[in-house]
């Protein structure tokens, strides 16, 4: 097993918004000049679509916009490497060179995400089985099977345990499939997860379309097993929206083949393990073993909403939208005012990189102080992220989310919009343990579009309680 040595984010060239404005004054001296200045610094973030990323200097080590006389200057390597470029100084010539993936020859970044072939990946360390796509139109020599053709078939059923599908599959696997595979179980492996393209953010694991047609049919049938009906069918749907994007628009940096799958720990009916299933618009870490067993933390998102793919109709989080939405607008007038949250939202607030992180202060409208109507469709709308696991891990985590005490205890809130169809509509549940979000985003291969980010997370049991809080 290996430890990641870096969780940084590398090459996202297409349809990217930095929310700092970057200022690269070029002046040519024939001596070197030095000039003291006096900069102010006050937590500038930098986006890179609607996800806070940490810039970087060459030796890893995070760099803090900062502003200068009425400017907003951004690390430059940092910001390249963001959007997919590779940075070098020339120590003689006194030249920063700039080069790589951009999607136009100018080296700005497209905004319709539709242009350029898709970025360099930076997968974990020793991992043959997780490079992402590279090179002309995305082609890649190590990919064997189509995730999105061998998908849509049914896996085959199993009365098996998670454990001996896990076994299962990976007795499909070549030694050196299995060592990309297998991770020793820290918190810093189980945090290696993303709603990214895999470009931009790495994955631990093996690439489901670098895996042969026996092993995939394993994966699948453990991945049904481990996620339940409805899970199952929410990472079908999500992977087949990113086949949808790649046909549609011709970028292969949503392939549905970039999807990966990795073990964390040892797969046992006793000892503590983690099974992580993600991609781009996905992320699940299911434990097992733990002091609770749960999937959290889970990323589910989609664009777009909704598409057809060989004659089937999918709108794979149309279920959740329905139930946020049902939910916050059974408020009155009153109580929406209660509901407000003091912020605004354009992403998720806890997403990737974000462990631990819940807020001090709770907000929104007590569920103790709705009718009993309304109750029912906060019931409803925490089901419906919580159905997304096998049976035996989702009755349990209900049981504790939905009992009285603790919907006496959740809040539901909202920001922005309470309609679904403008861009920084936020809608919040959160409980003694259960925290969900819903916000919707400007599409970014579809501009004119809304599109979805969701995350679960469990204040005590994700990654199953394993490292703290």
């Amino acid at each position: 097993m290996k430890k990641i040595s870096s969780k940084g984010m590398k090459g996202f060239a297409v349809g990217v918004a930095v929310t700092a404005v970057m200022t690269v004054p070029f002046t040519s001296y024939a001596e070197t000049l030095k000039q003291s200045i006096a900069v102010t610094y006050n937590d500038i973030l930098v986006k890179v679509n609607g996800t806070t990323v940490t810039l970087k200097d060459a030796s890893g080590n995070a760099l803090e916009p900062f502003n200068y006389n009425g400017s907003v200057y951004v690390p430059l390597r940092g910001v390249s490497e963001a959007l997919g470029m590779n940075v070098t100084y020339d120590s003689a010539n006194k030249t920063v060179n700039i080069a790589g993936s951009s999607s136009s020859s100018t080296g700005a970044a497209s905004t319709d995400g539709k242009d350029g072939s898709p970025p360099d990946g930076m997968p974990p360390e020793g991992s043959p089985g997780g490079t992402p796509p590279s090179g002309t139109n995305g082609a890649a020599a190590n990919r064997v099977t189509d995730v999105a053709a061998n998908i849509v078939n049914d896996p085959a059923e199993s009365d098996e345990s998670v454990v001996a599908l896990t076994k299962a599959f990976m007795a499909t696997l070549s030694d050196d499939e299995l060592e990309s595979l297998q991770y020793d179980m820290t918190a810093d492996n189980a945090a290696v997860w993303s709603n990214l393209p895999v470009g931009a953010a790495q994955r631990n694991g093996l690439m489901l379309g670098s895996l042969d047609e026996d092993s995939l049919d394993a994966f699948k049938s453990l991945a049904a097993a481990a996620l339940g009906n409805s899970g199952y069918d929410t990472l079908k749907s999500i992977i087949l929206a990113d086949e949808y994007l790649t046909t549609d628009t011709g970028n292969n940096m949503w392939d549905s083949d970039l999807y990966y799958v990795a073990v964390l720990g040892e797969p046992s009916d006793t000892s503590p393990w983690i099974l992580q299933i993600g991609g781009h618009h996905y992320a699940t870490n299911l434990t097992y073993n733990t002091a609770t067993e749960s999937p959290t933390p889970m990323f589910v998102g989609v664009e777009p909403q909704t598409f057809t793919s060989n004659g089937v109709t999918y709108s794979p989080l149309e279920s959740r939208r329905s139930a946020m939405y049902s939910m916050i607008n059974s408020l009155s007038d009153t109580e929406l005012s209660s509901a407000k949250i003091s912020k605004t939202y354009d992403d998720v607030l806890l997403g990737p990189g974000q462990d631990n992180k819940f807020p001090t202060t709770s907000e929104g409208i007590l569920v103790s102080s709705l009718d009993s109507s309304q109750k029912e469709l906060v019931k409803a709308a925490i089901t419906a992220w919580v159905q997304d696991t096998s049976p035996d891990i989702s009755e349990e985590l209900l049981a504790s989310y939905l009992s009285d005490d603790a919907l006496n205890q959740t809040k539901i809130g909202w920001s922005g919009s309470t309609d679904s169809t403008v861009h920084g509509s936020y809608i919040r549940i959160d409980g003694p343990r259960v925290w969900i979000e819903f916000v919707c985003q400007t599409g970014v291969a579809y501009t004119d579009q809304i599109h979805f980010h969701t995350v679960w997370r469990d204040k005590t049991a994700d990654y199953g309680g394993s490292f703290g809080g």
